[in-house]
């Protein structure tokens, strides 16, 4: 393998020569050998091959270069001395190993991954950086033949070293494959994060508008189109996953394009509409309003949401198609004291109290209709209008007044809530 011409005297027909190469095959692995247990001669060989190597940085360095430029074109949109400077920084690295009598697979390792990931962020393919170390590593053991054979290094370190690099190389593809799968889910994850951000500073109304504007079509919005914000709630991670599904599906999106935060204790969802139904879930729509108003909007929608939890509700609903309901969960101190006054002697009726209160309940949803409460609680029309005459009497509230039905209903569904 030695050669007479010195290295680097003709780097065109170096490079030749490099490329009618081929990797050795050998039946079996021959791997180097524990370095440190070399005898004092091939100790010192090896001392002097990598001190000769150590010489040959910016020849090494070359042909890398005019291997890669020929043969590699993804490396085109790296310069030059980028190129040299990286193959040099490999060189050196072997070397401190093998001049430490270690074997470099090793520290290879943990220089190929760092180096994967700076190449991977600059956009260069794992592939491109596969068949670039491949190159590289024909180049390095050229070079190594010549040195070895000039120092008297013996072939069988020679060959152990030829067939360690090639056995390396298919690890390299894998360390420079994995690096990239794992920062393509780190860019997955960064932009879940970022659009989970944007999604809750508008939500939340503390994303100002100026950065609502900017933001807004990196995230595949309009920011003065209508949107919609969605509210609900989920037990864990997996239902708000199932739920993100749901929403999704009911609106014809990719589930990947739609915003979503988590927003204080409720899930909220930047829509470009409201779902006409959302299987399975609760879901509240606050009105359609530009992004820079979505927070007013969403904060609409919770409280739509609160109010048809309370009242047992389900589908889609909107503040709008509530009614009062939502008055039932304002005000705790006008609660406490008109219950002080109108609902004590209902609970101290015994067991009674609870038959009476529910039958009045649902005698103020039925619009009055004795017949409709008798049929849904399933007791006679009489039974419902003594419960009914009863909760008058022990509350001081007549039903016939507009004041004491509307107290009446107001107290009874707060209680329920």
């Amino acid at each position: 393998m030695a050669r007479s011409t010195p290295p680097g005297s003709n780097l065109v027909e170096e490079v030749a020569v490099i490329e009618t190469e081929t990797p050795a095959v050998w039946p079996d692995r021959r791997g180097l050998p524990d370095l440190a247990g070399l005898g004092p001669s091939d100790r010192a060989a090896l001392a002097a091959a990598a001190d000769r190597l150590r010489g040959l940085r910016d020849v090494f360095a070359d042909r890398v270069l005019a291997l890669l430029r020929r043969h590699v074109p993804g490396y085109a949109m790296l310069g030059p001395e980028d190129v040299r400077s990286s193959a040099r920084r490999f060189l050196d690295l072997v070397l401190a190993e093998l001049t430490a009598l270690r074997v470099p697979d090793a520290a290879l390792r943990e220089a190929l991954a760092d180096f994967a990931r700076e190449r991977a962020a600059r956009g260069v393919p794992a592939e491109v950086l596969t068949l670039g170390y491949q190159w590289g590593s024909r180049a390095m053991l050229a070079l190594m033949d010549q040195a070895g054979a000039a120092v008297g290094l013996r072939p069988a370190l020679l060959l152990a070293a030829h067939d360690s690099t090639w056995e390396f190389t298919h690890e390299a593809a894998e360390i420079f494959t994995r690096v990239q799968h794992d920062l393509a889910l780190e860019r997955v994850q960064f932009d879940a994060e970022r659009r989970a951000a944007f999604a809750a500073g508008v939500l939340g109304g503390t994303l100002p508008a100026e950065h609502i504007g900017h933001d807004a079509r990196l995230f595949g919005l309009v920011p003065q189109a209508r949107h919609v914000a969605l509210a609900a709630r989920a037990a864990n991670d997996a239902d708000a996953e199932a739920l993100r599904l749901a929403v999704a599906g009911a609106l014809r999106l990719p589930a990947d394009r739609l915003l979503l935060a988590q927003v204080g204790t409720v899930l909220g969802f930047i829509a470009p509409r409201a779902p006409d139904t959302v299987a399975g879930h609760l879901v509240a729509a606050g009105p359609a309003l530009p992004l820079d108003r979505l927070g007013a909007g969403f904060g609409e929608a919770v409280l739509a949401l609160e109010t048809a939890r309370q009242f047992a509700m389900s589908g889609v609903v909107r503040l709008a198609g509530l009614g009062p309901r939502p008055l039932v969960l304002a005000d705790p101190l006008t609660a406490d004291n008109l219950s002080a006054r109108h609902l004590a002697a209902l609970d101290g009726a015994g067991h009674s109290s609870n038959e009476i209160e529910h039958t009045t309940r649902v005698y103020l949803e039925c619009d009055q209709d004795v017949r409709e409460v008798a049929r849904r609680l399933a007791v006679h029309p009489n039974t419902v209008r003594y419960r009914v005459s009863r909760f008058q009497e022990l509350t001081d509230l007549n039903l016939r007044r507009t004041e004491d039905l509307v107290t009446s209903w107001w107290l009874l569904n707060r209680r329920r809530a």
